[in-house]
């Protein structure tokens, strides 16, 4: 029996082997990343489990085929695993223990011996490699077909299909170490054909064609604090305190109360930021439906990318002698693909972690330790690092354009220890870390669910607010802060519950979405500090920017200095398609805004109109523009003449 066993123990380490390798293999082909030393986590994960399961089961079917379906069983397990409750399991044991046996009769070769070693490698290979090709493959062109029903029975069948096909090529190679050969190589061949690994290694574009400019300018310090929204800042009066190192900051700055986004997800907003025209006007925004090719996450394109013809802040900058350089956590609408690395000498884009195929390993996993491998952004304290190296080799004799993006308050929202301090201790936390609260669906939030969201998301904030202080505090340590223009704002917020809705983008365009923190530290002693209720967004940081390095404002700039903007407050979303395939109607319309004074105007292309005074109404939940017609209709025709008006402005200043 100890012996069975220790053979046991071996052949299932060897197949937890397998069952890294086909995954990495798959995820390396598809596209995917995922850093060494979370592959080697993974892996010890995969090979303590197997080593386990084959101790166990070695013991009692011996090894061979046998043991190999048998994990093969325990890889399926492992993924269709999802407590409270059994059923699915339930139902994959009862289908996979028969497959099994089929599979073990169907890969018999009749009147040959066989090394039991060859038979096992040969066998989870096969096995394992239909599982994760068939999983993959259906989860890219048929994600309807994988539901809590149809998976245990996919996962079941999927091994025997893969012994299935191994038998037909065995009708033509009978020995079973050619034929496992033949298989390698033309799993290697296939992905060596078929492979878009994803490029990671940052952009260099180290150039700069401009002399320096004169001595004093100063550096420009842009940093994007994503999906933050304001009213969760202790800087702006949030009663728990979220953001200390925000507060500190903008004792020495000036705060502006009422900044909005011109769009409620990273892509527009940030294009919008980086070129100072509204999304309808640099034009990288929702497309209204489909595109040709896929996004590094592997969906569907939804989205234009910023044309080449925009000019961007870096591109205003590079040109004035600067030095450029770009950190950037969100790799989902950061990446270079769509546009927005345009003018920078040093752009690093890539994932934390991005799996197309997801380890089994991982969910079961995460059943336990509902962090594990949880967030594919790389973290702000890893920005920070790769920042600040940069700006340590940075060459003297030229002022830098830093642009750092933290991505620490996206979903999913579960602050890890010690950020956790306001949801560690709700009640039902430890069932809620395992649930996923996201979701696109319009539905009601218990009060727990909202609290817990909440919670978490706060939590975030204070993580990503203590590596802004650390990056404060290197500026001053390098001797780049006090001269420096730091800029520090959000591209967009998140709706936590309210409306029925959580996430961003496609979502009704309430405040939690558009209204987000902008503190700006001037250069010099004299600098302006305090707070200021002057209506501004986005739009407007690039002129700032250029007036202080003292470069020119490209044509067909659309924002205002800071100190100076008269233009009226406005955002506009257009229609996402995937959303509207998946949840219909409800998404199924572009939206625009424009606010005046306390009053704010949503209206919609479906001919809907919302009226809210913020003043008296800063939920959003009273709307006032049925008992309200006339400031409706006078508001709509303002938000139709602003829109227009510097759509022309623009196309004339160019």
């Amino acid at each position: 029996m100890l012996g069975a066993a220790g053979r046991g123990l071996a052949s299932g380490v060897a197949v937890g082997a397998i069952w890294w390798a086909v995954e990495a293999a798959l995820n390396w082909t598809a596209g995917g990343l995922v850093p060494g030393a979370v592959s080697l986590r993974i892996a010890a994960l995969d090979l303590a489990i197997a080593g386990i399961a084959g101790m166990g089961l070695g013991a009692v079917l011996g090894d061979g085929a046998p043991l190999a379906l048998a994990l093969t069983a325990v890889y399926g397990f492992l993924r269709v695993y999802q407590p409270p409750g059994f059923g699915a399991e339930a139902l994959f044991v009862a289908l996979a223990a028969p497959a099994a046996a089929l599979g073990v009769r169907l890969s018999a070769t009749d009147g040959q011996r066989e090394r039991r070693g060859l038979v096992l490698v040969h066998l989870a290979l096969v096995a394992t490699a239909a599982v994760a090709l068939g999983e993959f493959g259906l989860d890219e062109g048929h994600g309807a077909l994988l539901t809590e029903r149809s998976l245990p029975v996919l996962l079941a069948v999927l091994p025997l299909l893969g012994v299935a096909a191994d038998r037909t090529l065995g009708l033509l190679v009978a020995r079973r170490g050619a034929r496992l050969g033949l298989e390698v190589a033309g799993g290697a061949l296939a992905a060596a054909l078929l492979a878009h690994p994803l490029a990671s290694a940052p952009l260099e574009d180290p150039i700069t064609t401009a002399v320096p400019p004169p001595a004093g300018t100063p550096d420009v310090i842009l940093v994007s604090l994503d999906t933050t929204r304001a009213d969760h800042l202790s800087t702006y009066g949030y009663a728990r305190e979220t953001s200390p190192n925000l507060t500190a900051f903008a004792a020495d700055a000036l705060l502006f109360t009422q900044a909005r986004s011109p769009a409620a997800w990273t892509l527009p907003a940030h294009a919008s930021l980086f070129t100072g025209m509204y999304p309808s006007r640099h034009g990288a925004h929702l497309a209204g439906g489909f595109l040709p090719g896929r996004s590094i996450d592997g969906h569907r394109r939804i989205s234009f990318p910023l044309p080449e013809e925009r000019v961007t802040l870096a591109e205003a900058l590079r040109d004035r002698g600067y030095r450029t350089a770009a950190f950037a956590a969100n790799f989902s609408y950061l990446y270079r693909t769509f546009g927005v690395a345009q003018g920078f000498g040093h752009y690093d884009d890539a994932p934390g972690l991005l799996f197309h195929v997801r380890p089994h390993v991982v969910h079961f996993a995460q059943r336990f330790a509902p962090g594990f491998c949880l967030k594919p952004f790389r973290s702000a304290r890893e920005i920070n690092a790769a920042a600040l190296a940069w700006l340590d080799h940075a060459p003297a004799g030229r002022p830098v354009f830093l642009f750092v993006n933290y991505m620490e308050p996206h979903e999913p929202w579960l602050a890890p220890a010690p950020y956790d301090r306001w949801s560690r201790g709700l009640t039902g936390a430890a069932r809620l870390a395992h649930a996923n609260l996201y979701t696109h669906a319009v539905r009601d939030f218990t009060d727990a669910e909202r609290a817990f969201i909440a919670a978490n998301y706060d939590g975030q904030l204070l993580q990503m607010d203590a590596a802004l202080g650390e990056l404060l505090a290197a500026l001053r340590a390098h001797g780049r802060y006090e001269t420096a223009l730091v800029v520090v704002t959000a591209d967009h917020g998140d709706l936590l519950g309210e409306h029925g809705q959580v996430g961003h983008i496609g979502r009704m365009l309430y405040e939690p979405l558009l209204h987000v923190p902008l503190v700006v530290k001037f250069p010099g002693a004299g600098r302006p500090r305090g707070r200021t209720d002057r209506p501004v967004q986005l739009v407007d940081v690039l002129p700032t920017a250029l007036a202080a390095a003292g470069a020119q404002v490209p044509g067909g700039v659309q924002g205002e200095p800071l100190l100076d903007v008269t233009h009226a407050s406005v955002a506009e979303e257009d229609i996402n398609p995937w959303l509207v395939a998946q949840y219909g109607r409800a998404y199924d319309r572009a939206m625009r805004v424009l606010y005046d004074g306390s009053y704010k105007l949503i209206t919609t292309s479906r001919g809907e109109r919302l009226l809210f005074d913020l003043a008296s109404d800063p939920d959003e939940t009273d709307d006032l523009a049925a008992r309200d017609p006339v400031r409706t209709e006078a508001l709509a025709r303002q938000l139709d003449a602003a829109m227009s008006g510097m759509l022309v402005a623009a196309a004339g200043k160019n």
